[in-house]
């Protein structure tokens, strides 16, 4: 007798094996017919404009494969460009908290998360979350941008600088400029500290960060202005308009009230005459008329406001300045050569857009029915 038993137990064990065996296959197949079926009804869900029943078919899921994982992430990126974080929260924060995911699904279920809790607004959590794939991974370059993005928005200059760098030894990206301009910050604040000699020492790493920065040379001249070194303040402020002309729209009235002896001014007018004439920048000539206007040499401009209204770039604010030194001559010769301002005002017109959508904003030359960087209809009217 128990030589049969024993005879019968590989037949017994073959007959368990195959009917587990059969009940996995079954539940494997039932499990394929029933994806594609739930994800269909998702996917109705979402045409029929019910996103919150789109959610609950897609995060029912029992388990997450590669595939899903990669819907679901698609699908959160998704809502998050449309402006509908909270539902983009449910879908990463379900992700994140399964068990079954790979390290890259966590890690990239982690980085979506950071960014919808950026898109909400909410630093903290998503310097949380970001700080934590750094920490599990120092070499995660990833994690990097965005963080930086948030110490900045937040002013943590110091960290910002700290993780730019780490960027730039992990990415290869070139950082110096920004880590110039987050030094320009720090030095800043000494400043209005007055703590000149940590500004100079701030100042000298921003330089050595990315010589090439006209801000730099801003904060020399504020430093040595700070110290009262008049002559070598003015000198640094040239050099950073001669770098960037865009510069003297930022520090025109600061330097015309830093600098206001008549030799100073005189100075200064002589200097932007120069630019002037080399580079020809429209913004440059309306600071020029007001300085021509405070050293009451109006008459002097005579000449090179006609040649500018006929053929220069006109501008509201120069042609505001340029109206100053018209009515001065008008009231000392009675003359006024109201054509050239007619004529410069009338370029200046068609130079500008006549319709604007009022959804977005966005500027025309003609009219429109349907705009097209928003895509609304019947929004455009004049400006």
């Amino acid at each position: 007798m128990q030589e049969i038993l024993f005879l019968l137990l590989p037949i017994a064990f073959y007959s368990g094996w195959h009917a587990a065996r059969k009940r996995y296959k079954e539940r494997q197949e039932q499990q394929r017919q029933d994806v594609p079926q739930r994800f269909v009804q998702g996917i109705n869900y979402l045409l029929s404009e019910e996103p919150d029943k789109a959610l609950d078919v897609f995060l029912n899921y029992a388990e997450v494969d590669e595939h899903t994982a990669n819907t679901f992430l698609l699908l959160g990126n998704l809502f998050r460009n449309r402006g509908e974080i909270n539902r983009a929260l449910r879908i990463h924060q379900n992700l994140v908290a399964r068990s079954d995911l790979s390290k890259a699904q966590r890690t990239a279920a982690m980085l979506a998360l950071g960014e919808d809790f950026f898109a909400a607004g909410l630093l903290d959590r998503a310097e949380s979350v970001f700080s934590e794939l750094l920490k599990d991974d120092p070499k995660h370059a990833d994690a990097c941008e965005p963080l930086r993005n948030i110490y900045e928005q937040l002013h943590e200059w110091n960290k910002a600088i700290e993780i730019a760098q780490l960027a730039q030894q992990r990415s290869k990206v070139d950082h110096s400029r920004l880590i110039a301009h987050y030094y320009c910050e720090l030095a800043v604040q000494e400043l209005q500290k007055q703590n000149l000699f940590r500004a100079e020492e701030t100042i000298k790493k921003a330089a050595k960060s990315y010589s090439a920065a006209s801000r730099v040379l801003v904060l020399n001249a504020d430093l040595a202005y700070a110290r009262n070194q008049r002559e070598e303040a003015l000198n640094f402020y040239r050099q950073a308009i001669e770098k960037d002309t865009r510069l003297i729209g930022m520090l025109f009235n600061q330097l015309v009230n830093k600098f206001n002896q008549k030799d100073e001014l005189e100075n200064l007018y002589q200097f932007i005459q120069q630019t002037f004439a080399k580079t020809q920048d429209a913004k440059l000539f309306g600071y020029l008329l007001q300085l021509a206007h405070k050293l009451g040499k109006l008459s002097d401009m005579r000449v090179q406001v006609g040649e500018y209204l006929t053929k220069g770039k006109p501008s509201l604010n120069t042609l505001a300045h340029a109206t100053d030194v018209l009515s001065a001559l008008w009231q000392e010769e009675k003359v006024c050569d109201i054509a050239q301002l007619q004529t410069a005002l009338q370029r200046l017109s068609a130079s500008q857009p006549d319709f604007q959508c009022a959804q977005c904003g966005y500027k025309m030359h003609g009219y429109l029915w349907r705009c097209p960087a928003c895509h609304h209809w019947d929004t455009v009217s004049n400006v």
